[in-house]
């Protein structure tokens, strides 16, 4: 079932984006069948999420906000970063024959933004929009290992390490360890730390500016045959070709 409130305020914000001179109150209500009392309700709390902002003229009009633009903007990002990596996605996904996922940071933990499967999938895996600790995923630390330690710090302190194998990073320290080790090595790794079944590699993907804005992963089972060195370059490639495709004209690896 739809929550009223919601939509109602969903309806607001995007009859707001789509007027350049932005709308009153009255106008909005005129424009809806949301009651007068209703309408000024979410519009306070729309003003006090930043995702409006009031003009300054004479008569209130209520325009997008900052938080609106800034989600906008991040999702256009997102998007150019998809179409980017689709190709070269595809391409690993075959050289591997793995699911192949590509995720970015939030907070302390990562979320999926896109994801390709090989033609026989033999365990389950994320679905987009899911999310997941930072900690202890090779998404996650592929990106942690190129933040700086200025934002790393704090990033931790917000982390609750949660035993999900026997083989689960559970402290600062080892953490650390593992990030300073994947940056030197240029992937990061999953070896079981989540399921006891399931080894995954990770490579961080740069912008045109040199910052690091997401990770590419390969999830597949665990075998004693596996070689996460040879895949650890191919998903390391993979990540420099998206990289230079979003700008990046670096060394990654510096």
């Amino acid at each position: 079932m739809k929550n009223r409130s919601v939509v109602r305020s969903i309806e607001i914000l995007n009859l707001i984006s789509l007027s350049k001179e932005g709308l009153s109150l009255n106008e909005i209500i005129e424009k809806t069948t949301i009651p007068k009392t209703t309408a000024y309700e979410i519009l306070l709390m729309l003003l006090d999420s930043e995702m409006i902002q009031p003009d300054k003229g004479t008569t209130k009009r209520y325009q997008i906000g900052l938080k609106a633009f800034v989600i906008g903007n991040r999702y256009i990002q997102n998007l150019d970063l998809i179409e980017e990596a689709k190709p070269i996605v595809a391409q690993a996904c075959t050289d591997l024959e793995m699911t192949i996922f590509i995720a970015m940071l939030d907070g302390n933990q990562i979320i999926y933004l896109y994801k390709q499967e090989p033609e026989y999938v033999p365990i389950p895996t994320a679905n987009i929009s899911n999310r997941d600790d930072a900690y202890c995923t090779s998404l996650g630390k592929a990106i942690l290992s190129e933040i700086s330690e200025a934002e790393l710090n704090p990033l931790i302190k917000t982390m609750k390490f949660r035993q999900r194998t026997g083989r689960t990073i559970m402290d600062t320290k080892t953490l650390k360890e593992d990030l300073t080790l994947t940056k030197e090595r240029g992937y990061s790794l999953d070896d079981r730390e989540i399921l006891d079944f399931i080894m995954c590699l990770g490579a961080p993907v740069f912008d045109h500016k040199g910052k690091v804005v997401a990770g590419i992963s390969a999830a597949g089972l665990y075998t004693e045959n596996r070689n996460p060195e040879l895949e650890g370059k191919i998903l390391r490639a993979s990540a420099d070709a998206i990289s230079s495709r979003l700008g990046f004209s670096g060394n990654c690896r510096n």
